[in-house]
């Protein structure tokens, strides 16, 4: 089967959010043609790299109000897509979007496309072209990925489920259902395990709200360890630490409250 190029990738991206934000009726208008997105580009394109080099924002503000999607890659074959879930199903003005699964000292492209209420496609013209960070070390494999969920305080939806917190994916997070500093996951590792090093990266919401400010760790129910400052998709900030454990409960001690929970939580051992 033949690729589709990049330019086509990210059109049927929008324009397939377009129409779900519209119902997914009642849209019959030719948008084949695709304009140039400085024609409702409010300001620049603003990139931030996470210092990890594992994720970047990409911030852009349209006028009129957009459903906005981006394709982006290492080729120009590009091949992920992502969106702002701000949007929460129409279209908005300010559009945040998380560029996730990267790899540090990497170089990745994206593209920008948009489709307004008219139905209208703005695409940018070029690929933006830009490269990760190299990562130091990290003190370990991360083995919390895929872990069994063994407790969770609380889960927002199934789309915002703890398996999200454990899935290696920084774009996708468990939320708990207005939990704030009472919010807990709790993992088991399968086995005894040295522990060489974790983090807590916070989801937070853009009303400032649900960002975990520090939390604790408690192995095997007996000793707890903390409170370690969290870390955040641009910072998730690994707390050297040296213990043998196989179930970690990770909790909440201070936050912002709301429904506080986690993007990834990540353990690592060197065993």
């Amino acid at each position: 089967m033949r690729q589709p190029t990049a330019r086509a990738l990210a059109a049927v991206a929008a324009l397939c959010l377009g129409l779900t934000a519209c119902g997914g009726t009642g849209v019959t208008k030719n948008t084949t043609s695709v304009r140039d997105f400085r024609l409702i580009e409010v300001g620049k394109i603003h990139l931030q790299i996470a210092g990890d080099g594992r994720s970047a924002v990409v911030q852009v503000e349209t006028n009129p109000p957009t459903v906005c999607a981006i394709a982006y890659g290492r080729t120009a074959a590009l091949g992920s897509i992502a969106d702002d879930p701000n949007m929460g199903g129409t279209a908005i003005s300010r559009h945040s979007v998380l560029l996730g699964g990267l790899t540090s000292g990497t170089t990745y492209r994206f593209l920008l496309t948009a489709t307004d209420a008219q139905g209208r496609v703005f695409q940018t013209r070029e690929l933006t072209t830009f490269t990760t960070p190299r990562q130091s070390a990290a003190p370990g494999q991360d083995i919390a990925i895929g872990a069994k969920i063994v407790a969770v305080s609380s889960q927002w939806s199934n789309a915002y489920g703890a398996a999200n917190a454990v899935d290696g994916n920084l774009s996708t997070e468990w939320a708990s259902a207005d939990d704030g500093d009472r919010a807990f996951i709790e993992i088991d590792l399968g086995r005894q395990r040295k522990i060489t090093g974790i983090s807590f990266v916070t989801r937070e919401m853009s009303d400032g709200s649900a960002i975990t400010r520090t939390f604790a760790v408690v192995v095997d129910g007996r000793r707890r360890y903390g409170p370690f400052p969290a870390g955040n998709r641009f910072d998730p900030h690994i707390v050297p630490v040296s213990f043998m454990g196989r179930f970690l409960r990770f909790e909440v001690v201070q936050s912002t409250g709301g429904n506080t929970g986690a993007a990834e939580i990540e353990v690592f051992s060197r065993s």
